[in-house]
């Protein structure tokens, strides 16, 4: 009985070897797993060639051109209005009068004292010929006369001041006023606007304000533009360019015009325009395009970073965006015709991490 215990504690003693070593396997096994298990694998794009980018595209929209606030220099009540936004109007054609009872009163009795003072002259001439009227008593029916004339001309401006006028030949944008409405000295009774020209305005970026300096002839340019729902081309000219920022849209404002044609943009309606940068004489932008995926943001305000293949592992550089463009972001930085750079997976990678690719497009000259 002896001798069999003994058997015993030596097959146990063998049993926890064989049960050391499975588990040894195991675990072994396990780090061959984990080790072949796959890397992170990314989609690589191949940088074209740099591109000079010559036009620039604008979006902008038609205004109406010479917009004018008609308004009474009088107050008054307003007993004629005929008058309704969208209404072509002719320069000198009456838009709107107040009552002018009063004012018709002061031109009568202007005009009866400048003809009563007309006459008292003509006859005191007569008499200062004949020597019956002394040269001070003539002087003094003169004085009177001036000033009855200049009555009788602050009467007639007075009655004239109870009409407002159209201005030019254009189109009524709006109404602000109702007939029979009271209105105050320089309230705005209707607004005007041109209809021989048609003029677009632009928001445009800092950067061609700056350059503005640079540009050759601008009122010489000659700008393409398409109108939203034409199929036509039309060329516009330069008109005038703000210099400073809209306070509402913190952009700078480019306005353009050209003769209205025979089909006539109403105002707001979208306009799409290319402005040849170096025909105007600005310094054209070149640089390398890659997808707006490539790009990553920084905490450096203006400065984005993307992430560079080589020989299997990938690590950031910074690179500055110069403008986005419809096929993706123009860039300077360090980047070269033929470098690889990773456009998935952004957020996992890591400086000096190993990855697997698969390949995209290969990019091209055009933006």
């Amino acid at each position: 009985m002896n001798f069999s215990f003994q058997r015993l504690i030596r097959n146990s003693r063998t049993l926890s070897v064989l049960i050391m070593s499975s588990i040894v396997l195991l675990a072994a096994c396990e780090q061959d797993k984990v080790s072949l298990s796959p890397g992170l694998t990314v989609k690589i794009y191949e940088v074209g060639r740099a591109v000079v980018k010559h036009e620039r595209i604008f979006h902008g929209q038609v205004v109406p051109a010479d917009l004018t606030r008609i308004s009474f220099r009088i107050p008054g009540k307003i007993d004629h209005l005929a008058l309704q936004a969208g209404q072509r109007v002719v320069r000198g054609q009456v838009l709107a009068q107040i009552e002018d009872s009063i004012q018709r009163q002061m031109l009568a009795d202007a005009s009866a004292q400048y003809h009563l003072s007309q006459r008292q002259l003509e006859r005191a001439e007569d008499l200062h010929k004949r020597d019956a009227l002394t040269s001070a008593q003539r002087d003094q029916l003169q004085a009177g006369f001036r000033l009855a004339e200049a009555n009788l001309k602050l009467a007639e401006a007075r009655l004239s001041y109870t009409l407002v006028i159209a201005p030019f030949d254009g189109t009524v944008a709006d109404v602000n006023k109702e007939l029979y409405e009271a209105v105050s000295p320089g309230e705005t009774v209707a607004t005007v606007y041109r209809n021989d020209r048609t003029d677009v305005l632009v928001n445009i970026p800092d950067i061609l304000p700056a350059k503005v300096h640079q540009a050759k002839n601008l009122e010489a340019q000659r700008i393409k533009a398409s109108f939203s729902g034409s199929p036509n081309a039309y060329t516009l000219s330069y008109l005038k360019a703000s210099t400073a920022r809209n306070p509402k849209t913190q952009a700078f404002q480019f306005w353009v015009t050209m003769p209205t044609p025979k089909t006539s943009f109403p105002p707001g309606l979208p306009v799409t325009i290319t402005f040849d940068l170096h025909e105007a004489g600005f310094t054209t932008e070149a640089g390398l395009v890659v997808p707006l995926t490539a790009l990553e943001a920084t905490a450096q305000d203006g400065i984005f970073q993307i992430w560079r293949y080589v020989d299997g592992i990938v690590n950031p550089m910074p690179v500055q965006v110069v403008r986005i463009t419809q096929g993706g972001a123009l860039i300077s930085g360090g980047l070269q015709m033929g470098d690889l750079i990773a456009v998935t997976g952004l957020s996992r990678l890591s400086a000096g991490q190993s990855v697997d690719i698969q390949h995209q497009n290969r990019g091209s000259s055009s933006p």
